[in-house]
């Protein structure tokens, strides 16, 4: 069985990897835009948006110290996603 210690350590390591994978997603869709396939650079902008945004830490106590920090990534990441959404939006209601 795992310690307390342990448990709150896997949480903040989920963490930080949560909020890489999200920004990873965001730079595959960034470099579908070389192609330009602006259909899949939104799309995997999007998902990468919503990877970090609806990423939910049980014990808020438990977490990093830089909660703010976290928080404040998360904040500017929905606005990202919905700016890119509504380009998306734009665009496809322009092109179809």
């Amino acid at each position: 069985m795992m310690s307390v210690h342990a448990k709150v350590k896997v949480k903040k390591s989920m963490e930080v990897l949560n909020l890489l994978v999200g920004f990873e997603l965001i730079i595959v869709g960034l470099l579908y835009l070389v192609k330009p396939d602006i259909a899949s650079a939104a799309s995997w902008s999007i998902f990468g948006c919503m990877y970090i945004v609806m990423d939910k830490y049980s014990v808020l106590e438990n977490m990093s110290k830089n909660r703010k920090l976290v928080e404040d990534i998360k904040y500017g990441a929905a606005w990202l996603g919905f700016l890119i959404s509504t380009a998306f939006l734009g665009y496809m209601t322009f092109t179809i």
